[in-house]
């Protein structure tokens, strides 16, 4: 028997039941409705697994609204979006999405509302999100002592020094890191530079040698710093050093263990299919928070994914491919 049947058997006349379909419509779309989130991001395959793994985790109780944004965007795209999605929580996914929220939420009034914020796939997240409010995030920069004794465990080369260039602002990292590799027996030696110069190629062929021939280093890590990964520096720089030296190059991000390149040996960066199922987690977490975060508590990605420029490392260090199962990648 249709509703309408029933209503008109106890007596509502046509109008009182108009009205009580409107009531009842509202009634059930408020209880169905989901709340929104906003994931505002580049264009990108890396991008889009990180944000299938999240949509996979969240999409039976939350609609997600995605925003490809490009590095010309201006931060009244961000504003837009925001005031038409009402979400309650936006997932920035890299440096780009960040420093435009950053801007965002420096145009907020006294009392206007701050939008909890969750970042992932950029470089170097903890300093980032420093003067953001509400935030937290997930890093992407694997440990170094994880890179490294995954790289030990394929290659058959000594591992007691690994050797690093860096600028000031990553310190702390260092710091922490070389409490864990030492646990496992590995020493870092780090060359500082200061976090702007004019010479960084200069300083980099200078910090190189310094490394491999005071030194004596037996790997190389490299960090995810634009700044010492620019086309012309990779090229005229860190493969020169790199094919004369023949040690390991630990880097952070696939394109760099391409074997056409001939710089990065081995890549361990994050699962980003994993890391989007992480991310979601964490959303949970705010959620039963009342969608408070606990500030600048950035979490290290748990799943890491492997890959080896083959080429290379048959060449330089004798790698085969039975001792290669546990890579995620072989590049040939």
């Amino acid at each position: 028997m249709e509703i309408k049947e029933v209503l008109c058997k106890a007596g509502l006349t046509m109008p009182h039941i108009r009205t009580f379909t409107v009531i009842l419509f509202i009634v059930v779309n408020v209880v169905l409705a989901k709340d929104t989130l906003l994931v505002v991001r580049q264009d990108g395959k890396d991008f889009e697994d990180a944000l299938k793994g999240l949509i996979e985790e969240l999409k039976s109780d939350f609609t997600i609204k995605d925003k490809v944004i490009t590095r010309k965007s201006e931060v009244d795209e961000i504003k837009l979006e925001i005031d038409a999605t009402n979400p309650k929580l936006v997932v920035l996914m890299d440096n780009t999405s960040i420093t435009l929220f950053k801007k965002y939420q420096s145009t907020l009034k006294d009392g206007e509302t701050v939008l909890p914020s969750l970042s992932i796939m950029g470089v170097f997240i903890a300093d980032a999100i420093k003067e953001i409010k509400n935030a937290t995030g997930i890093s992407y920069e694997i440990p170094i002592v994880t890179s490294v004794v995954s790289l030990r465990s394929v290659l058959d080369v000594p591992v007691k020094k690994v050797g690093v260039i860096h600028r000031e602002f990553l310190d702390r990292f260092l710091t922490q890191n070389k409490k864990f590799c030492m646990m496992e027996g590995i020493e870092i030696v780090e060359v500082t530079l200061p976090n702007k110069s004019s010479e960084y190629k200069k300083l980099l062929k200078k910090g190189l040698k310094t490394l491999f021939e005071e030194h004596n280093v037996d790997v190389l890590w490299v960090p995810n710093d634009n700044a010492f990964l620019k086309p012309d520096i990779i090229q005229n720089v860190w493969v020169p050093t790199v094919r004369k030296k023949k040690k390991p190059v630990i880097v952070g991000v696939e394109i760099l263990v391409s074997p056409q390149l001939d710089f990065g040996t081995y890549a361990v960066l994050p699962d980003h299919v994993f890391l989007g199922s992480q991310a979601a987690g964490k959303i949970y977490d705010i959620m039963e928070n009342d969608w408070q975060c606990e500030n600048e508590k950035v979490d290290p990605p748990i799943s890491v994914y492997k890959i080896i420029n083959f080429r290379q490392a048959k060449k330089n260090f004798n790698a085969t491919e039975q001792k290669l199962k546990v890579v995620d990648k072989i590049l040939k």
